[in-house]
């Protein structure tokens, strides 16, 4: 397995952002050994029943979310209210079509449940005649998904990406396995046209500090910290893994995924409402003051609807570490 990660400085200001008390998260003066990720234990998972449109199918869907215990039956957008954790299993209402995408679920690990992320290829007919089919790489990370979807481009426009967080830990902490295909096919599908092309993809756990702040409702940030492990091949489970985060620039962060360098592909909501995007502007210098933490686990790295397909990506008690 080959790791690629470092920390780099990233903040933000709480203006109307998804601002979820993290219960279990100890004060910044507690802050020594590990502190636990409420929910990151991934033993209680809500169900989600939606029936799609007839236009595609008119299946009864169950769509997972990282949350208390339930059934939560009908086209009911998600809100986590309680946990921190949004995923790509989301509901989408479409040009008047209700479809649903669930490609992380629930597997066993150490007699629990752990979370198990899957590229995976949707594939239906629309209207009974024309043949779909969307690759679709999954995810989960701390933030807010603002459901039903209305824009199938959208990506990461209707995500709240990320969480306020002021502390400074030294090493993301967590269990993982992972399985790669290294086929040297991957796939573009998004719609209609399906088509494969030579490459390879990787799964990827992503952790940043960001600080940021708000101009005329753009908002800004500086990076603090980036921590990343890239993962190329097949692995069993390691536990109490630990990605380090590294503050200030990274020695070489050409090395990093297109998620882990400098970029303005996730969104935030702004003192306005609006979800914008983050524009990342520089790494932070030595001793700046994080505002927000991204964690960003996923399955694939090539971007929307693109990937290999089958790579999948376990993960299992996440923690901080200081």
């Amino acid at each position: 397995m080959k790791t690629r990660g470092f920390l780099v400085p990233l903040a933000c200001i709480a203006f109307g952002l998804f601002a979820l008390p993290l219960p279990g998260f100890p004060s910044p003066e507690e802050g020594k050994g590990l502190e636990k990720i409420p929910y990151g234990d991934f033993e209680r998972w809500l169900t989600r029943i939606i029936k799609e449109s007839a236009l595609v199918g008119g299946e009864e869907k169950e769509v997972y979310a990282i949350a208390d215990k339930g059934v939560v039956r009908g086209k009911i957008p998600y809100v986590n209210t309680t946990s921190p954790w949004a995923s790509s299993n989301v509901y989408a209402e479409v040009w008047g079509v209700d479809k649903v995408n669930c490609n992380v679920r629930p597997g066993p690990h150490e007699g629990g449940s752990c979370a198990v992320l899957t590229t995976e290829m949707i594939s239906f007919r629309a209207a009974g005649m024309i043949r779909m089919n969307v690759i679709t790489a999954a995810a989960i990370y701390l933030g807010r998904t603002f459901e039903p979807i209305r824009d199938m481009n959208a990506s990461y426009s209707c995500v709240d990406m990320g969480i306020p967080f002021t502390r400074h830990p030294r090493n993301l902490v967590l269990d993982y396995a992972a399985r790669i295909g290294n086929t040297g096919t991957l796939v573009h599908a998004s719609g209609r046209k399906k088509e494969e092309y030579p490459g390879k993809d990787r799964a990827v756990i992503l952790i940043q500090l960001q600080k940021r702040w708000e101009e005329d409702g753009q908002v800004y940030a500086y990076r603090v910290a980036t921590g990343e492990l890239a993962i190329n091949q097949s692995v069993d489970w390691q536990e109490q893994a630990r990605v380090p985060l590294v503050y200030g620039k990274p020695e070489n962060p050409e090395d990093l995924t297109q998620f882990g360098r400098l970029h303005s592909q996730f969104h935030t909501r702004n003192s306005e409402g609006k979800n914008v995007p983050i524009q990342e502007v520089g790494w932070a210098e030595e001793g700046t003051q994080a505002t927000h933490l991204i964690l960003f686990i996923c399955s694939g790295t090539q971007g929307a609807y693109r990937g290999e397909l089958g790579n999948s990506l376990s993960v299992d008690n996440i923690a901080l570490e200081y």
